[in-house]
């Protein structure tokens, strides 16, 4: 599979214990989940992904640079609708 650049994200969120952080990531490593933001901070000893949930409260903003990441997740639902037979390009 190759690896698709889809540009960064960066969120700048109230942290209890360090104030006001500034974290960039991959956009594929921050998604919004119903309430709260879900970041990718790392990994561990063990080599597993670690993560952090932020409530969306404490975000101040998320800045992304979309143009690779709009096409890819197009991209990606045009496959999903190829694979489950809906769509037909009615929009």
């Amino acid at each position: 599979m190759v690896e698709r650049d889809l540009g960064q994200a960066k969120i700048v969120y109230d942290d209890p214990e360090e104030g006001v952080v500034e974290r960039v990531v991959q956009n594929e490593h921050a998604v919004h989940v119903r309430d709260h933001w879900v970041v990718r901070t790392g990994e561990d000893a063990e080599g597993n992904h670690v993560i952090r949930r932020i409530p969306r409260e404490r975000v101040h903003y998320v800045e992304r640079s979309t143009e690779e990441f709009k096409k890819t997740v197009e991209s990606m639902a045009d496959d999903i609708k190829d694979k489950l037979g809906v769509g037909g390009g009615s929009r």
